[in-house]
């Protein structure tokens, strides 16, 4: 009986982790997506926008997901090439990537619950 429990304590404890796994990377695509939009704005390149994100989301962890912080960054950088938008059209924009990502990671989280339920427990 108490390797049932504990079966599904691990069962619990993978869920969760991957749940986290999946928010984390939902986030990073969201700052992906407003690095996208911002240097859309200056009319770069997708490899100059892609390095913008690299350093985003290295800011973004330094920060511990500070999302105010990250805003205010990307802010700035568009003022100092002269280009300005609003905190709140920043923050519009990250939360329609963060929306259209948690959709597709809510449906993930959901397949992998549903896939750990249907599992046969182990035998050993």
């Amino acid at each position: 009986m108490l390797k049932v429990f504990e079966e599904r304590e691990r069962a619990a404890e993978f869920l969760f982790v991957r749940a986290e796994e999946m928010r984390f990377a939902a986030h990073c695509y969201a700052v992906r997506s407003l690095a996208s939009y911002a240097m859309s704005k200056l009319g770069v390149d997708g490899q100059t926008s892609e390095a913008y994100a690299r350093v985003l989301i290295a800011d973004m962890i330094g920060n511990m997901g500070d999302d105010d912080a990250l805003l205010e960054r990307v802010q700035a950088d568009l003022s100092a090439n002269g280009v300005h938008v609003s905190l709140a059209e920043l923050r519009v924009e990250m939360m329609r990537s963060t929306a259209r990502t948690a959709g597709a990671t809510g449906l993930m989280a959901a397949h992998l619950a549903r896939r750990e339920r249907n599992r046969p427990a182990s035998r050993s």
